[in-house]
């Protein structure tokens, strides 16, 4: 029997966890979650996007994203607004509180980004090939 820990999905996961755990602690100083500066790092980008519209750039399940905004509404970083031509949707917009600390987190990250990127160098194209691979092989499979 082949040892499970050689299998790509176990190694993949296995540097994922590394990966959150490093990032956890650095955002830790901030206060924010991964999943939550995600959100904020959507809004960075386009300000007042609907909850769906982030959950989809984030992938973060609307279950989740729920909560997670509550979170940050409480926190003070995040507002949300109805949006006049249909009430039922409702957008999310940036305090400038969640501005700043969003500005914070997204530099910290595109530092630790910066790094690992040096490090890849010369394999960063086949890396992104590799993991667009492994996610087409896998799509197959559903269909």
């Amino acid at each position: 029997m082949q040892d499970f820990t050689t299998f790509i999905c176990y190694r993949l996961k296995s540097t994922v966890k590394r990966v959150e755990k490093h990032i956890g602690q650095a955002l830790d100083d901030y206060g924010v979650t991964m999943a939550q500066s995600f959100i904020l790092f959507s809004l960075l980008e386009k300000d007042g996007c609907t909850l769906t519209e982030i959950g989809n750039r984030a992938q973060i399940d609307n279950s989740s994203l729920t909560t997670m905004v509550d979170k940050l509404e409480k926190e003070g970083l995040v507002e949300r607004r109805l949006f006049a031509q249909d009430r039922r949707v409702v957008n999310l917009y940036l305090t400038e509180k969640g501005r700043e600390l969003g500005k914070k987190v997204y530099n910290s990250g595109a530092e630790l980004n910066a790094e690992l990127r040096a490090e890849l160098a010369a394999r960063e194209t086949e890396f992104y090939g590799d993991l667009e691979d492994i996610s087409r092989i896998l799509d197959q499979k559903k269909a």
